[in-house]
């Protein structure tokens, strides 16, 4: 019965590890994802006075 016990803990210490490490994973994607919104928003906002001057100049 103990070592019943101590195997089912183990299998709990690696499940949590693995599913620990998961949760790592995303929270790296997510703040990647997060980065490439970022810079699109800034690379938008830096072109939108060139927008703004194209279109003045073609009106």
């Amino acid at each position: 019965m103990e070592r019943e016990m101590e195997c089912l803990v183990e299998a709990l210490i690696k499940m949590l590890g693995k599913s620990n490490e998961r949760v790592n994973d995303l929270t790296r994607r997510v703040v990647q994802l997060e980065e490439i919104v970022r810079e699109s928003v800034l690379q938008d906002y830096k072109s939108e006075p060139i927008k703004e001057v194209h279109a003045a100049l073609t009106n």
